[in-house]
């Protein structure tokens, strides 16, 4: 994914499941120890994010993008009988829950309130973490240098670009400077 993170790696059953959608049953199975154990580590990371996207809607027959402003798409509807008792989404307002508890390690910017409203303040969150720096910066290293920062060095030199990226979020740059480093290898 975009943070080179897996679900599993930021999976925290111990924040608060207020905002986990109706259409995630409470008892999959049959059994509600599957819903506490498992799937509550991440939908309560991810269902709060994804009202971000409340107004948006794929549509495969034109294959674009319809965007109803104020209007929550349907989609975040189906299957809402599975726990009626469960969050439903009024609007794209959105909360990154992933700021508290083990997933603080990401390392999300404290210039932004952690919440928003629409999918361009969502991806701003996601942007300025350094996770998604890091992740960046490690996905050129491997297209440019054809290998994964192997020793120290290689780690130092993610660590300056990370930084680098950072100041300014240009890419050519962060492009060019795994060039150097792995020039003539």
């Amino acid at each position: 994914n975009h943070m080179c993170n897996d679900m599993e790696q930021v999976h925290d059953p111990k924040l608060i499941p207020d905002r986990i959608r109706q259409d995630v049953s409470r008892s999959p199975g049959g059994d509600s120890r599957l819903f506490f154990n498992n799937c509550v580590g991440c939908h309560t990371g991810m269902d709060p994010l994804t009202q971000a996207f409340a107004y948006y809607n794929f549509d495969e027959t034109s294959g674009s993008i319809e965007y109803t402003p104020g209007v929550v798409q349907s989609k975040y509807f189906n299957n809402d009988a599975n726990f009626e008792f469960g969050y439903r989404t009024p609007d794209d307002s959105w909360d990154n829950y992933w700021r508290e508890g083990q997933n603080q390690y990401l390392g999300w910017s404290p210039s932004l309130p952690g919440s928003g409203s629409g999918a361009k303040s969502m991806g701003e969150e996601l942007g300025n973490s350094d996770a998604f720096a890091s992740c960046q910066v490690k996905k050129v290293f491997r297209a440019v240098c054809l290998r994964e920062p192997e020793d120290a060095a290689d780690r130092f030199q993610v660590s300056q670009m990370v930084t680098s990226l950072q100041a300014g979020y240009r890419m050519k740059q962060t492009f060019a400077e795994a060039a150097v480093y792995c020039m003539g290898q």
